[in-house]
C-alpha cells in the first residue's frame, strides 16, 4: 500500500514541505515518484519517518539523524 505525500503528513502530523525537505538532503525519499510528479510512500518509508521524527524530538539534528 502506498500513500500520498499529504496522507504521510496528515497521519504524521508534519507538512509535505517538511517531506519535501527530508526528500531533498536524501534522509527520507519517497518510493516513488507517479507520473504527476507526486511523491508516495510505502510502510518502509512511513517507518523511517517515525524513527526521524522520535531522534529529532529526542534533540538530535538531522545530520546526526542522518547518520
Amino acid at each position: 500500500m502506498a500513500w500520498s505525500i499529504a496522507q504521510v503528513a496528515r497521519m504524521s502530523k508534519v507538512t509535505s514541505r517538511t517531506l519535501r525537505h527530508y526528500d531533498s538532503i536524501g534522509l527520507l525519499p519517497p518510493a516513488w515518484v507517479g507520473d504527476n510528479g507526486y511523491r508516495y510512500y510505502e510502510k518502509e518509508q512511513v517507518h523511517r519517518l517515525q524513527q526521524i521524527l522520535l531522534l529529532r524530538d529526542l534533540g538530535l539534528g538531522l545530520d546526526v539523524v542522518a547518520d
